[in-house]
């Protein structure tokens, strides 16, 4: 009777945890967390080999067990870093990440497998944007679209240097939001015509623009909480469109075979990699349907494009070997910092 009970009880268990990629486990008590990673880890140890959809699934599942029990841990206020449940999740949750880890990098990871599960794995993102704060702020940059470029460079460069300048005289969430819509409209004017411009005049920009946000960057935290939420999230989303149209942009121009120098190629490679690199979990979670599905696009066309961006020295085996360089290293900085 008692074995039947065992059996009974892990199986329930079990069915929570596999149902944890739709709904969060729910778990009352720190014994009952620590067992539900328990039986994680034996479901990941338990597979050899998983598609880029069912790695993603236990990689989410992972996280929400995770906030699970960071959350019923908190609740027990005689916990201590040091107490059993404590050192008993730790050494379970190391042992997971590494389950997780062995499971993604079993084989050949492809770019768009990376940013496949870094734009599925992502916590939040439901209760994120289902705020009224994230629905007025994605129709307030989708109206900017509406919003003509510049026509010439000469007309945009100084334009665009003057509020960089101003930048630093913003006070309120109005004089913000202004600053984004008329940056936005000199930041699209300048990747119209992004491979004539000069490369020291595009580093200046770029260094001016640092300096920009660095300032804007350091008035969140001197409001209230809900202030502050909001400024963040016009920020992260103002940063993931600029992200996204540097690729696209060049994206067109090499598919183009508009020329460019060597040190104009090394900086489009650099920014069609920055996804990978630059948008966070945050970042992710606030990304509209969209641009996620405009980033997988971009991802399953890089290697041909750093294909066409050193063809003249390197053999297509060499460009390979790049891209799954540059995949392996992306899945792991994935890894490590979102488990």
């Amino acid at each position: 009777m008692k074995s039947n009970m065992v059996i009974m009880g892990g199986l329930m268990l079990g069915l929570v945890i596999l149902s944890s990629c739709n709904s969060r486990p729910d778990f009352k008590t720190p014994v009952e967390a620590i067992e539900g990673c328990r039986h994680q880890l034996e479901v990941l140890k338990g597979k050899q080999q998983v598609s880029i959809e069912e790695l993603t699934d236990l990689t989410s599942g992972w996280m929400e067990i995770q906030d699970s029990a960071y959350s019923v841990f908190a609740r027990d206020s005689s916990l201590t870093l040091k107490s059993p449940i404590a050192l008993s999740y730790f050494m379970t949750s190391d042992s997971i990440k590494k389950e997780i880890t062995r499971l993604a990098l079993q084989g050949q990871r492809s770019l768009s497998d990376v940013m496949y599960i870094k734009l599925n794995a992502v916590r939040n993102r439901e209760k994120i944007q289902a705020t009224d704060t994230y629905k007025e702020a994605e129709s307030f940059f989708k109206d900017l679209d509406n919003n003509g470029i510049y026509p010439s460079l000469d007309e945009a460069l100084p334009k665009y240097f003057k509020i960089l300048k101003l930048a630093g005289n913003i006070r309120n969430e109005k004089q913000l939001l202004s600053f984004i819509a008329e940056e936005d409209k000199c930041f699209r004017s300048i990747m119209a015509n992004l491979c004539y411009i000069p490369t020291p005049k595009l580093q200046q920009l770029t260094e001016m623009t640092g300096k920009a946000l660095d300032g804007l960057y350091y008035i969140v935290g001197k409001g209230h909480n809900e202030v502050n939420d909001r400024t963040m999230l016009y920020l992260t989303m103002r940063f993931n469109r600029r992200i996204i149209l540097n690729a696209e942009t060049c994206q067109d121009d090499v598919n183009r075979n508009k020329k460019l120098n060597n040190d104009q190629k090394a900086n489009y490679r650099w920014m069609l990699v920055q996804p990978y690199i630059s948008i966070d979990d945050y970042s992710t979670s606030v990304l509209t349907t969209e641009q996620k599905d405009k980033l997988m696009e971009l991802s399953k066309a890089l290697p041909k494009l750093l294909e066409k961006l050193g063809a003249e020295r390197e053999s297509n085996n060499g460009v390979n070997n790049l891209t799954d360089v540059l995949a392996t290293y992306f899945m792991k900085s994935f890894l490590t910092t979102s488990l």
